[in-house]
C-alpha cells in the first residue's frame, strides 16, 4: 500500500517540513512504500535529511526553472503563474505562491491517483484533497492549528469540507475534542497524533553556558518581538547572558531594528537558520517561547529532549500540554512580557533548578520520541489498508 504525503516544499525548512520528515524517513525505514509530493521546489538541495527509500515528486520546480527558455508551452506557463488559484483556500497564508499553474498540476496529480493513502498537511489542502481526490484512496488530513485561530471563511471551508476525510489528525487534547465536537456529522476519525523527536545529534546540555535559545519563522505570531523587550529587562540584571534567536522570516528587519532601538546589538542575536537545532539548543541553557499563539511547540520538546528547561507563554494550545509546570519549565500568562522576564531570571540565579528542571524535562518528553509516535502512524496506516482491502 503506497502512502503519499501532500506537502507545500518538503525541500524547505521549518516546522511541518521536519514533522513531515521525522514520520516519513521512520516509515520508510520501517518498511513502508513512501511517497512525498511536494507542490514547490525552492531549493536545490533538501534542507533536511529525507530517506532515500523515499520517492519525491515534485509538482513546479522553481530551483531549477529555466528562466530563459522562450518556447511557446513555457510562455503559457508563465502567463498561468500570474493567474490567481482557484484551488487553494485565498486564507491559506501562503496563498500568494500558487497559481493557476500550480492548480492544473496539483489537480492533474490528484486525479491520476485512485488508490493508496493520501496524507494532507494543511488546511487548504486537506480541503481540496476532501473535494476532489477519487473515492479509492483513503484520505489523512493534518490539523496544525486550533479552529479558533482561523479566519472566518476558512473556518466556514473546513466545516463544510473536512467531513468528507476518512482520519483527522490533531496535535493536542483540545485539539481533539474541538475537531470531534465540529465534525460529529461526517465519516472522519478525529485522533491525537502528535509531533515527535528524531534522536539527539547534539546531545544533552551541560546547563552552563549564559545563555538563552529561542527558535522558529521571523513572524509575528512566534512574538520575539515580546522577548526581546522581556530580555531588556533580564539583561539590567544579567548583562553576560545573551539571547540567541534561530530561524529566517519576514520580520528580521523589524526585530533588528528593535534591538538597535534597544541598545542589545550585543546581547540579542539573529542566528539564521540551522539545520540541526537539537545541536544548538544543546548549548543553550534555557529556551523561551515567546509566541502570541501555537498548534503544539514543536521546538519545546527539541529543547526539552536537549534538558534545557523551557520557558514559555501559555498560549493556545500546545504549551501546556508538553511543560510541566514548576517541575520541569515555567508557563507564564500570554503576552506578559514581565512574567516572562521573571521566569527566566528565576532559572537563571538558580543553577541547581535549572539542572532539576532538566532531568525531569529529558523524561518528560520521551513520549514524544519518533518510535513512539511512529507507531501510532503505522497503527493508523495498518487500520487504513484494512478498511481498504475489506
Amino acid at each position: 500500500m503506497k502512502i503519499r504525503f501532500l506537502v507545500f516544499d518538503i525541500y524547505g525548512m521549518g516546522g511541518t517540513v521536519r514533522t513531515v520528515l521525522n514520520v516519513t524517513n521512520y516509515l520508510a525505514q520501517n518498511g513502508y512504500d513512501v511517497e512525498i509530493i511536494s507542490v514547490f521546489r525552492h531549493r536545490k538541495i533538501a534542507f533536511f535529511e529525507i530517506d532515500p527509500r523515499i520517492k519525491i515528486i515534485v509538482l513546479h520546480d522553481v530551483a531549477n526553472r529555466n528562466k530563459s527558455d522562450k518556447q511557446f508551452q513555457t510562455r503559457i506557463a508563465n502567463r498561468m503563474l500570474k493567474m490567481k488559484s482557484k484551488l487553494i483556500h485565498p486564507d491559506d497564508e501562503g496563498y500568494h505562491f500558487f497559481s493557476l499553474l500550480t492548480d492544473i498540476k496539483m489537480y492533474n496529480y490528484l486525479k491520476g491517483i485512485d488508490s493508496g493513502i493520501l496524507v494532507t498537511t494543511r488546511p487548504s489542502f486537506n480541503i481540496f484533497a476532501s473535494k476532489h481526490a477519487n473515492k479509492g484512496i483513503y484520505l489523512i488530513g493534518q490539523e496544525h492549528l486550533n479552529f479558533s485561530i482561523y479566519p472566518k471563511r476558512l473556518k466556514k471551508s473546513i466545516l463544510k469540507h473536512y467531513i468528507n476525510l476518512d482520519c483527522l489528525a490533531t496535535l493536542t487534547d483540545e485539539d481533539t475534542v474541538d475537531y470531534q465536537k465540529l465534525l460529529l456529522n461526517g465519516k472522519v476519525e478525529v485522533k491525537k497524533i502528535t509531533n515527535s523527536i528524531p534522536k539527539l545529534r547534539g546531545g544533552v546540555s551541560s546547563l552552563t553556558s549564559k545563555t538563552i535559545a529561542a527558535a522558529g519563522r521571523l513572524v509575528p505570531q512566534k512574538g520575539f518581538d515580546l522577548l526581546i523587550e522581556a530580555f531588556k529587562i533580564v539583561n539590567k540584571q544579567y548583562p553576560d547572558w545573551k539571547l540567541k534567536i534561530y530561524g529566517t522570516g519576514r520580520e528580521r528587519a523589524n526585530l533588528e531594528e528593535l534591538i538597535e532601538k534597544n541598545k542589545l546589538y550585543n546581547h540579542v542575536i539573529l542566528m539564521g537558520a540551522t539545520q540541526h537545532i537539537d545541536v544548538e539548543l544543546s548549548k543553550a541553557s534555557l529556551y523561551a517561547l515567546s509566541s502570541r499563539f501555537e498548534g503544539f511547540g514543536m521546538v519545546i520538546i527539541e529543547a526539552m529532549q536537549c534538558g534545557v528547561p523551557v520557558v514559555s507563554f501559555d498560549c493556545p494550545k500546545g504549551p501546556s500540554e508538553i511543560i510541566d509546570h514548576d517541575k520541569d519549565g515555567f508557563l507564564v500568562e500570554e503576552g506578559n512580557v514581565e512574567l516572562l522576564a521573571k521566569a527566566l531570571m528565576e532559572l537563571m540565579n538558580d543553577p541547581v533548578k535549572r539542572g532539576e528542571f532538566a532531568k525531569r524535562a529529558i523524561k518528560n518528553v520521551k513520549r514524544f520520541e519518533i518510535d513512539e509516535i511512529g507507531k501510532i502512524w503505522m497503527r493508523t496506516i495498518d487500520e487504513a489498508t484494512h478498511q481498504i482491502n475489506h
